[in-house]
C-alpha cells in the first residue's frame, strides 16, 4: 500500500464520507473519495508541524545584544525621552500659526478680493449683467476728423487733446494721431488704411454721413420695375383724351336696344331681361325632380311577373328588372346586384311575383379592405433553404446568407505521408497549421459538438459546467463543488496526438480566482487506464493569466485528462480555458494536380525537387502561406497539402464574388401595393451586398432613381456575380423604394409576381464581412367579399318582395332567389 503524499498546506474543509460517495481508493492517478479526509489531514498535519519546528529554533536568546534579566531603556526600543510628546504640544499651542497649511482670514486677503472694493479706486474691476465693463468705469474718447491735401498740411495742423484721424487726400490714406502728440512730428502719426470704402470719397459732393436730396438723382439714373414704369408725353396725352371720352359719357348710348340719351322711361321686356313670359314651357333638364318623379311614376306602374324581379337602384335611380333562370328550391337562380357606398341602415327592397312557399334563399357579401402595411418574409435564408436559389458555391445559408470563409483539413494517410485535398478557389487563400489552436472546438454542451464528451470530478452548480473549459468564451469557467484533488476530462471523436497544452485562469472580471497551482495532463485510450504526459505549476492567480506546458512524448490519444492537486488558497478550483494544442514547428508542403511539389518562397511557388518524405517536408515545409489567384491556377483545379503526420491545417478563404438566383417567383396576385422591401444586411470594411428584381426569372431589373432598368440575365457563376456587384442596387437602396416606384414595376401597377437575386463581395476575409439575414415586404392586401350574418346584414321576406338592411356602410353584393 503506497503512503500518502503530504502538502505543506493547510486545507480547511474536510469532507464527510456521505451514504451515496462511492468506496474507492487509489488507483495510481487519482487517490479516490476513501482517501480524500485522510489526505487533507496529513496535509495539515505537516503543516503545524513545520511551524512548530520553526517556532522551537527561532527563540529569543538576546536583546540588543544584552541576555538574562534585561531591562530595555528607550534607545533600545527606538523611542523618544520621557516629556518629549508634553513639549512638542505645548509648543504646538504656542505657535501664533501652527497650521500654515490651512486658509485664515489672512491669507485670504492675498489670494482673494473683498467684494467691498468692486469698482473703486485701488480696488478691482466687477463686470456688469451682459459681462461687460460698466459704462461709468469707462472715460469718453474725444476725437477730431480733417481732411487735408498732403503731408505739409498735415505736419502743419494745430495741437489737440483729443484723438486726431486725418485723411491725407493725395495719397488716399488715413493717419492717426493720439492726443497732445506734436502733429509737426512726422513720426508721431500713425499710418492706418485706405481713406476711402470701396473707391468712394464723396456722395454729390458731400463728405461725412450724406443724406439723398431732392435734385441728386436725375429720372435717367432710375430704373423702372414691373410696378413703376415712365410715361412719355404722347402716352400721357392719349391717356388724357380716353379719360375725358370715359367722363363724357357719350361712348355709352344705349341698352337692349334703347336709347339712354333720349328722354322718357326705359322699359325693357322679360324677353330682354332674360325672363320667361307668364305663360311658358321649361325643357327636361330645367326640372330639377323630374327624373325622380318620373321613374316613381313607372315603378308603380309596374308589376313583376313570375322569374321576374324589380328594383330601384339608390346611386343611379334607375329601375332595374332582373330574370332568374330556373334554380334549386322554389326559385330559379340567384340575381346579384350590387350596392356601392349603400348607408348604415339602408333598406334596399326587390319586388317579384307573389308567391306564399318562402322556399328562397337570400345572401349578402360586404367588400373588405386587406390588410395595410402587413409584412411578408420573402427570403430568410434558413439552413436548408439553399434548395430554393441557384447559387454559387462558396454561399451557405445558416439564418442568414453569408460567404465560406473559414475552412479546416485534416491530413490523412497517403502512401506513407499525409494529405487532405483542396478544392475551394478564390481571390485568396490563407492555409496554416492549426499549431496554435486547440484541437477541441468550441464547445457548447459537454456532448456537442457530437464525437466529443467532457466530464469532471465534480461541477458547483448548472452555471459552471465542465464543457465551460472548452467552450472559447472568456466569461464562463469550470468551478468545483470542493478544492483538491480535481480531475476533467475530455474524449475526441479519434485518437489525436497534443504537443502542448495551456490553461487559462477564470476572467478577471470574476472575483474569486481560486486556478490551478500544480496540475498534470494524463491520455488514455480507454477511459480507464491514464499515462501521465507533463506536469505543469502556475506562479500566477491573476485572472486571464495562461501557462502553457510542453509534452516531453507526444502520443495519439483518445483521451485526456486535466488534473488539478494544489490551488493558491480554499475552496473550490477554478479553470477558464484548457486547450490541447499541436505542434509550432508542423510543416507542409503543396502538391499540385500535376504531381508537382512546392513550397512558397518570399511570396511565390517554388518546386521541392526529388523524393519527398517527412524531413524533406520539415526542412522545406512551411506553417502558413498565402496563396493568390495566379498560384491557385498553377496549382490546378485540385491539389493537397502534405505533411509527415495528421494534423489539422485551417484556411482562411477570400471567395470571388457569389450570386444567388430565384428558382421561382412569389405570386404578388393577392397584393395591390408593395409599400417597401426592407433588406437586413451585415456589411463592414469593403464587405458589399447588391440586389435585382425579376418578374420572369430571366430579365433581371434595378431602378436607376427614375425608372426600372433591364440589366439582362444573370448567371450562376462569377461573371453572374460580378455582373450584379457592378450593376445591381445596394442593399441600403432598396428599402429606400417608395410604393409609387414598385408600382413602376408592373405595366399596370398591380402586382401580379416577382423574385429577387442576390450578390454578395468582400476583398479580404479577414477585415470584410458581408452577409444578408433577411428580405422582408410590406404589402397592401387585395379587397374580399365577406358573407355577412344575420346581424351584419337583416333580410326580410315578403310575400312580393325581398329587402336588404345594411347594419354598416361599405360596398355591398346583395343576392337573392325569386320564385319562378
Amino acid at each position: 500500500m503506497p503512503s500518502i503524499t503530504e502538502l505543506n498546506e493547510f486545507t480547511a474543509d474536510i469532507p464527510l464520507l456521505e451514504l451515496d460517495t462511492p468506496a474507492r481508493g487509489y488507483d495510481g492517478v487519482d487517490i479516490g473519495p476513501d482517501n480524500e479526509q485522510a489526505q487533507r489531514l496529513a496535509n495539515r498535519t505537516k503543516w503545524l508541524k513545520q511551524r512548530v519546528d520553526n517556532l522551537l529554533t527561532a527563540q529569543v536568546r538576546s536583546v540588543n545584544g544584552k541576555s538574562g534579566t534585561v531591562t530595555l531603556t528607550v534607545n533600545d526600543i527606538g523611542a523618544d525621552p520621557a516629556g518629549t510628546a508634553d513639549s512638542l504640544l505645548t509648543a504646538h499651542e504656542n505657535d501664533a500659526d501652527p497650521h500654515p497649511q490651512y486658509f485664515n482670514e489672512a491669507r485670504g486677503d492675498v489670494r482673494y478680493v473683498e467684494v467691498s472694493l468692486a469698482n473703486t479706486a485701488n480696488g478691482w474691476l466687477q463686470l456688469d449683467a451682459s459681462g461687460k465693463i460698466p459704462a461709468a468705469q469707462l472715460s469718453t474718447i474725444a476725437s477730431r476728423y480733417v481732411v487735408v491735401a498732403d503731408q505739409a498740411a498735415r505736419l502743419a495742423l494745430a495741437s489737440s487733446a483729443n484723438l486726431t484721424i486725418c485723411a491725407q487726400a493725395d495719397i488716399d490714406t488715413l493717419f492717426y494721431l493720439n492726443g497732445g502728440d506734436n502733429p509737426a512730428v512726422a513720426a508721431n502719426w500713425v499710418q492706418g488704411q485706405s481713406a476711402t470704402v470701396s473707391g468712394v470719397s464723396s456722395v454729390f459732393g458731400r463728405t461725412g454721413a450724406v443724406t439723398a436730396q431732392a435734385g441728386d438723382y436725375s429720372a435717367d439714373q432710375i430704373n423702372e420695375t414691373a410696378e413703376r414704369k415712365f410715361v412719355t408725353p404722347a402716352e400721357k396725352s392719349a391717356w388724357s383724351a380716353k379719360q375725358d371720352t370715359l367722363m363724357s359719357g357719350s361712348n355709352i348710348r344705349s341698352l337692349f336696344g334703347l336709347s339712354l340719351t333720349g328722354s322718357g322711361n326705359l322699359a325693357p321686356t322679360p324677353a330682354q331681361m332674360g325672363a320667361a313670359a307668364a305663360q311658358h314651357t321649361h325643357a327636361v333638364a330645367d326640372i330639377s325632380d323630374f327624373t325622380q318623379q318620373t321613374q316613381a311614376l313607372i315603378v308603380n306602374s309596374l308589376e313583376a311577373g313570375p322569374g321576374v324581379t324589380l328594383g330601384q337602384s339608390p346611386v343611379s335611380g334607375k329601375t332595374i328588372i332582373s330574370a332568374s333562370g330556373s334554380g334549386a328550391g322554389g326559385g330559379g337562380g340567384y340575381i346579384v346586384v350590387d350596392r356601392a357606398g349603400a348607408t348604415a341602415g339602408q333598406v334596399h327592397s326587390f319586388s317579384f311575383a307573389p308567391q306564399s312557399g318562402f322556399n328562397l334563399c337570400a345572401y349578402a357579401l360586404k367588400s373588405e379592405q386587406g390588410q395595410q402595411n402587413k409584412s411578408y418574409t420573402q427570403d430568410a435564408f434558413s439552413a436548408g433553404s439553399e434548395a430554393s436559389f441557384n447559387t454559387t458555391a462558396d454561399i451557405v445559408f445558416n439564418a442568414k446568407m453569408g460567404l465560406i470563409t473559414q475552412l479546416n483539413y485534416v491530413t490523412a494517410a497517403d502512401g506513407g505521408l499525409f494529405s487532405a485535398e483542396v478544392l475551394k478557389k478564390g481571390k485568396s487563400l490563407v492555409l496554416s497549421t492549426n499549431a496554435d489552436n486547440s484541437i477541441v472546438p468550441k464547445m457548447t454542451a459537454n456532448n456537442a459538438p457530437a464525437g466529443y464528451t467532457v466530464s469532471a470530478s465534480s461541477v458547483y452548480d448548472s452555471g459552471s459546467p465542465a464543457y465551460s473549459a472548452f467552450d472559447r468564451v472568456a466569461t464562463t469557467a469550470w468551478v468545483t463543488l470542493s478544492g483538491p484533488t480535481q480531475w476533467i476530462q475530455i474524449k475526441l471523436p479519434e485518437a489525436k496526438k497534443v504537443n502542448r497544452f495551456r490553461i487559462t485562469n477564470r476572467t478577471v472580471s470574476q472575483p474569486f480566482q481560486n486556478n490551478p497551482r500544480t496540475f498534470a495532463l494524463y491520455g488514455s485510450n480507454d477511459g480507464t487506464n491514464f499515462t501521465l504526459l507533463a506536469n505543469g505549476t502556475s506562479t500566477s492567480n491573476v485572472g486571464d493569466a495562461q501557462t502553457t506546458v510542453t509534452i516531453p512524448a507526444p502520443a495519439a490519444w483518445l483521451y485526456y485528462r486535466l488534473t488539478v492537486t494544489a490551488v493558491f488558497q480554499s475552496g473550490s478550483v477554478t479553470l477558464g480555458e484548457l486547450e490541447l494544442l499541436g505542434d509550432p514547428s508542423t510543416r507542409f508542403l503543396l502538391n499540385s494536380s500535376d504531381g508537382k511539389y512546392y513550397t512558397v518562397v518570399s511570396g511565390a511557388l517554388s518546386e521541392v525537387a526529388g523524393a519527398i518524405d517527412s524531413t524533406v517536408i520539415a526542412n522545406q515545409g512551411v506553417a502558413s502561406v498565402t496563396l493568390t489567384e495566379a498560384m491557385q491556377q498553377q496549382l490546378g483545379d485540385s491539389y493537397k497539402v502534405v505533411t509527415g503526420e495528421s494534423v489539422e491545417i485551417s484556411g482562411v478563404l477570400t471567395p470571388d464574388d457569389q450570386i444567388v438566383l430565384p428558382l421561382e417567383l412569389t405570386g404578388a396576385s393577392a397584393w395591390s401595393t408593395i409599400n417597401s422591401s426592407t433588406i437586413t444586411a451585415s456589411l463592414s470594411g469593403a464587405g458589399a451586398a447588391r440586389v435585382a428584381v425579376t418578374r420572369d426569372l430571366t430579365d433581371y431589373v434595378v431602378f436607376d432613381g427614375t425608372t426600372w432598368v433591364s440589366i439582362g440575365a444573370l448567371t450562376a457563376d462569377t461573371a453572374g456575380a460580378e455582373k450584379l456587384i457592378a450593376q445591381g442596387m445596394t442593399a441600403a437602396a432598396v428599402p429606400a423604394l417608395t410604393a409609387a416606384q414598385w408600382a413602376q414595376l408592373w405595366p399596370a401597377g398591380v402586382p401580379d409576381r416577382l423574385a429577387f437575386a442576390y450578390a454578395l463581395h468582400i476583398a479580404d476575409a479577414a477585415a470584410d464581412k458581408a452577409e444578408i439575414a433577411s428580405n422582408v415586404l410590406n404589402v397592401n392586401e387585395v379587397s374580399a367579399w365577406k358573407l355577412q350574418t344575420p346581424a351584419e346584414v337583416e333580410i326580410r321576406w315578403y310575400a312580393d318582395s325581398v329587402s336588404f338592411k345594411t347594419t354598416t356602410a361599405g360596398d355591398y353584393k346583395l343576392a337573392y332567389q325569386i320564385p319562378d
